[in-house]
């Protein structure tokens, strides 16, 4: 399974046609992904056929929020489920840097979609008790970088995930290195296949990730 990013409606139709088999839609780059509009999601459910996982993120920076900004993500998560969406992806932590279990379970209550947890996972200082947290608040997969950062912990990681919760690895995954995810026994792989300065989805580079994970 490989899950493409992109932050331009046109991205999203550009990586289906290449053969991206489930969206991440987001807006903005440099912020590491906001949340889309909702015309996003309801064009693309009625034009392609792949799952869509939308970003609810109402700001850059930390994933520390405020109570306001909670219901501003209920608000925003509402609209997505009703354009079409057909999970979340979002992840909120406490003052401790740990996952707030009860602000993201009731967010998850709240709209009645499946859930995933970005990379706010990766800011979390024990990122096994982060799964154990992952997994009570009712998330079905976990997106992280951490393979990138420390291959040792990723598999540490896989192994408390076991089958409670699935682990998809991203954060700079290209054709040139995905091999070794699959290596490691990732059956699903995140990228953005950005490989040039306009921040845009590259349809070579998705066909390639593509060629490399059915070779493994």
């Amino acid at each position: 399974m490989l899950e493409i990013c992109a932050f331009h409606l046109e991205d999203c139709f550009t990586a289906v046609h290449a053969g991206a088999q489930r969206l991440e839609v987001c807006t903005h780059y440099t912020e590491g992904g906001l949340t889309p509009p909702t015309e996003w999601i309801f064009a693309l459910k009625h034009s392609v056929h792949v799952p869509l996982v939308a970003m609810v993120r109402p700001r850059g920076g930390d994933f520390h929020y405020s109570s306001e900004e909670w219901t501003t993500m209920k608000r925003q998560a509402e609209g997505l489920r009703q354009a079409g969406a057909h999970a979340l992806v979002f992840g909120g932590l406490n003052q401790h840097s740990s996952l707030d279990i009860e602000a993201n379970k009731a967010l998850m209550k709240t709209v009645g979609l499946p859930a995933v947890l970005h990379r706010a996972f990766d800011e979390i200082p024990d990122p096994l008790q982060g799964v154990r947290d992952a997994i009570q608040a009712g998330f079905c997969r976990i997106l992280t970088s951490w393979g990138q950062k420390d291959p040792e912990t990723f598999k540490k990681i896989q192994k408390m995930a076991g089958m409670q919760i699935e682990i998809l690895p991203g954060g700079g995954i290209r054709s040139t290195n995905v091999a070794r995810y699959v290596d490691m026994g990732c059956t699903q792989i995140h990228s953005s296949a950005i490989t040039g300065p306009k921040q845009r989805v590259d349809q070579i580079e998705i066909q390639a990730l593509l060629a490399q994970m059915s070779d493994k």
